[in-house]
């Protein structure tokens, strides 16, 4: 059986290569200015962090009793114990737990009202990535969640540009979008 071999010089073929390199490798062809132009709102603010307060009600029984929002990277979550212990979980600990609860569905998803699941279903849940609305069983005052409108708005905004492309001039199809006179 004789291999062919493709000669270096074989000129359809470097030319098709060229073509597709230039293709993928090109970004918008007119200044940088425009570039910055683009890009000038697409940098988006941080939301603030939030501190959700949780009471124990019975053993292993847990309602949200307070949330307010604080400067971004400090979120965290104050578990008052049936007993009378206080407790703070914040930084790694707090990152932690959400982690944990949001890899394991099967503590929130089942209802009741554990620690997981009222942590799950407060403003920690939803900046940790939750993306339903608030459940107003595992308040103990459900007028709390209209205190966390704006801010869970804000984080909803956060999230929709964060993850879209700039003005949707990303990609491989990012170039000039005006007419042939720019």
């Amino acid at each position: 059986m004789k291999k062919r071999y493709l000669s270096i010089g074989d000129f359809k073929r470097n030319a098709f290569i060229v073509a597709a390199a230039a293709c993928m490798g090109l970004t918008a062809c007119d200044s940088g200015s425009r570039q910055d132009e683009w890009n000038a709102d697409s940098e988006v603010a941080v939301p603030d962090g939030i501190i959700t307060e949780v009471t124990e009600q019975a053993p292993d029984e847990w309602k949200i009793t307070d949330e307010r929002t604080t400067v971004p990277g400090q979120s965290m979550a104050i578990l008052k114990y049936n007993d009378g212990r206080v407790d703070t979980l914040r930084g790694v600990a707090l990152q932690n737990r959400l982690q944990e609860l949001s890899g394991n569905q099967e503590t929130y998803r089942h209802g009741g009202f554990g620690l997981g699941s009222v942590l799950w279903w407060s403003g920690l849940g939803f900046m940790a990535g939750r993306m339903s609305s608030p459940q107003p069983a595992y308040y103990a005052n459900p007028n709390l969640i209209n205190r966390t409108d704006a801010w869970r708005q804000n984080v909803q905004t956060y999230r929709q540009r964060a993850t879209a492309p700039g003005s949707g001039r990303s990609g491989f199809f990012r170039g000039r979008s005006g007419g042939a006179g720019a």
